[in-house]
């Protein structure tokens, strides 16, 4: 199995990991395809995974029906090279897939992980500018004892946040934000640092996250590789 392949097989477990712990979260199987909803009101909401294996076309078309039978209008996830398979579905967002080893240090920022959700969600919806109430949707108490929400300080004041959601041997690495009065400084640099230590702490040996496609230069500058490009369809 590619190293690409194996990235794809995690983006679908480690979506899940979303689970049921707030209004509107599900895991559903359809078709043979994992449907996830994240409990938000947003067009990548409610996702149809077709990441493993050849897309099936009819598959997707029946997951993306049971999705509108709910009143949702869920995207459709697939490797870049699958989705010329789905011509009547158009591209709305490009997310590359870089993979980093899960070892390193950093000396910038004192990282741990959170126990205060209120804390967690001021830093992550403020380096994100998200609109009110959608960090309270994407993060509640209960994420934080299922997975490491970390948060970084200087002086003792957060100033930065990531989310390491780890698997058996490979851990997804998401929400990493700096506060915007606080970026140029390293600090997003220091929080990925942060998440491959912690991930090699839980017994994972590679990190990888969804990046954007003008950001791609600044992760392979820390260490990172490029393996895949993943998209976001939707109906046309």
């Amino acid at each position: 199995m590619t190293l690409a392949e194996r990235v794809a097989g995690e983006y679908v477990e480690r979506l899940r990991s979303f689970g049921d712990r707030a209004p509107g979260r599900f895991v559903a199987e359809v078709a043979g395809l994992t449907v996830v909803s994240v409990g938000v009101d947003e067009p990548w909401g409610l996702q149809v995974m077709a990441m493993v294996g050849d897309v099936d076309p009819a598959a997707v078309d029946v997951a993306v029906a049971w999705c509108r039978d709910q009143e949702r209008e869920p995207q459709v996830v697939v490797r870049e090279r699958d989705a010329g398979r789905l011509p009547s579905y158009r591209v709305v967002d490009e997310l590359p897939a870089l993979v980093a080893a899960a070892e390193g240090s950093q000396d910038v920022l004192d990282v741990e992980a959170s126990d205060d959700v209120d804390e967690f969600r001021d830093v992550y919806g403020s380096s994100f500018e998200m609109r009110p109430g959608l960090a309270e949707s994407l993060v509640v108490a209960a994420d934080l004892a299922v997975h490491p929400h970390l948060i970084g300080r200087l002086d003792g004041n957060a100033v930065a946040c990531a989310q390491v959601r780890p698997g058996v041997d490979m851990a997804y690495v998401n929400g990493v934000g700096v506060l915007p009065a606080q970026r140029g400084r390293g600090y997003g640099a220091a929080m990925l640092a942060a998440c491959r230590v912690e991930a090699a702490a839980r017994g994972c040996e590679l990190v990888w996250l969804n990046a954007s496609p003008t950001s791609v230069g600044f992760y392979e500058a820390i260490g990172f590789e490029l393996v895949d490009t993943h998209v976001a369809l939707a109906a046309s």
